[in-house]
């Protein structure tokens, strides 16, 4: 089967479908009228010849064959991009989509500056586009191993064959619990670890029990799967568990949590940016790394311009 330009965007039309559970979703995502969606997946359907969805009351579902497609589809949109960039390297230019993979809740980390980092990319490459995708370490990882994120910005994790890590920082967490919770109203004078653990905690399994690291004797009473549901159950007041202290901030500030044995059981969590091993990350991914790394460099070294002159 020889792609034309019209296949291609039949492909992205039904990649939307697929991630969206449907063409209500991939509409809005895609700016596109319900007849355009459904025109480019009957194009895509007589193409290959045969169903790649079902649609209707039952539901929306990926035929069995349609599923190969998705994944064929994947990894060939993402060759696509990946031939942009290496076309824009050649001409000295960074022109293409950097699809970039982080963790949840990146944005309120102010150390980062995620956010700033994006804008000033944005503004030195105009002609480049980025496609960001949130999700857990684990996903992510499978993700870059197969091409589909070329950059991911995530907690270290166990390396992996193919990938390479950079360390680029480290986050500060420390265990909470919340208003409520038996241990809110002790004095910090009064705790100590023995106590803590004879309550239970909430702790995310990707993060390999290191949470616990302080806490050898403790009990496991949930698990969350990414760090907005680990706070929800620590707000609950039923667990305690480690939280960034840039994220558990807002709800200290409310008197809602509150911080056991501050600076005497807080984990370094170090954050790496994670590519592909064994050839020269596109120039589009050096340029996005390289201010990320400048932006953490200022953030560390700079100085209160307020400060009075001597």
């Amino acid at each position: 089967m020889k792609l034309s330009a019209a296949d291609l965007k039949s492909l992205s039309v039904f990649l939307a479908v697929a991630e969206h559970r449907g063409f209500a979703g991939a509409q809005t995502a895609l700016h596109m009228s319900q007849s355009a969606v459904s025109f480019h997946i009957r194009a895509l359907e007589e193409r290959v010849g045969f169903t790649v969805c079902r649609r209707g009351r039952q539901g929306f579902e990926l035929t069995e064959r349609g599923a190969v497609v998705h994944e064929r589809a994947k990894a060939l949109l993402a060759s696509v991009d990946d031939f942009d960039s290496e076309m824009s390297e050649l001409r000295s230019s960074v022109y293409g989509t950097l699809r970039l993979g982080v963790v949840d809740n990146t944005i309120m980390d102010e150390e980062l500056d995620l956010q700033g980092v994006i804008g000033e990319f944005l503004r030195k490459n105009p002609r480049a586009r980025l496609n960001i995708t949130v999700g857990s370490p684990d996903r992510l990882i499978g993700e870059i191993a197969n091409g589909e994120v070329q950059l991911g910005i995530l907690p270290e994790t166990a390396q992996m064959e193919g990938l390479q890590h950079r360390q680029v920082y480290t986050e500060m967490h420390g265990v909470y619990c919340a208003r409520g919770h038996p241990l809110f109203i002790r004095q910090a004078e009064q705790l100590t670890v023995a106590e803590i653990v004879k309550h239970p905690f909430v702790v995310r399994p990707y993060a390999n029990l290191q949470e616990l690291r302080s806490f050898p004797e403790a009990t496991v009473g949930a698990h969350a799967s990414n760090m907005e549901a680990q706070a929800l159950l620590i707000l609950s007041g039923h667990f305690i568990g480690n939280l960034p202290h840039y994220y558990a901030e807002h709800w200290v500030a409310r008197g809602e949590l509150k911080a056991l044995l501050p600076g005497e059981v807080e984990i370094a969590s170090p954050f790496c940016v994670v590519t592909r091993a064994g050839r020269r990350p596109a120039l589009i991914v050096r340029n996005f790394i390289q201010e990320l790394v400048s932006r953490l460099w200022q953030q560390a070294h700079r100085v209160d311009e307020t400060f009075p002159e001597a």
